[in-house]
């Protein structure tokens, strides 16, 4: 219940609108099945002092340009920014990436977001190029590696 009323956030949700309840479990829905391919999905951030959920982290299904490819992304609610649980989060998570899957992961940024973009670069992104992403024009980074360690690059097997 807590990772749904995250999603109804208004503070939250500022680039993808509110979610009603149905959506917001729908939405998490789609997250468990990410999450049985990669277990770096987006996944909820917990403080470990109050055990309140602040944010999420880890992959999602994007296109781009014509292909389905792995986006990186993180968001949190705004009392929680600027302390680095983002990062660590983050962090955390690539590492599981490293030790499972091979291939590139894509973040999408806004160009004004500053403090994204240097989170985004503290976790080992780097800048690739400018590319439109549903309909806005967006920075796009990405992070490599060279990992596998079963017979698909895409993933638990």
């Amino acid at each position: 219940s807590g990772f749904v009323e995250l999603l109804r956030d208004p503070a939250l949700r500022v680039l993808f609108g509110v979610q009603s309840v149905e959506s917001a479990h729908r939405y998490i829905d789609h997250l468990l099945k990410v999450n049985a391919q990669f277990s770096f999905a987006k996944q909820p951030v917990i403080v470990r002092e109050s055990s309140a959920i602040v944010g999420y982290a880890g992959v999602d299904w994007f296109d781009l340009e014509g292909k389905r490819e792995l986006e990186f992304g993180y968001r949190l609610v705004p009392d929680a920014r600027g302390v680095g649980y983002a990062t660590e989060a983050s962090l955390a998570l690539l590492d599981i990436a490293r030790a499972t899957f091979g291939g590139t992961i894509y973040a999408l940024i806004h160009e004004s977001n500053t403090a994204s973009i240097s989170t985004i670069r503290k976790i080992g992104f780097e800048y690739w190029k400018q590319c439109p992403i549903d309909g806005a024009l967006r920075n796009l980074y990405r992070w490599h590696s060279e990992t596998v360690t079963s017979s698909t690059s895409r993933g638990r097997s």
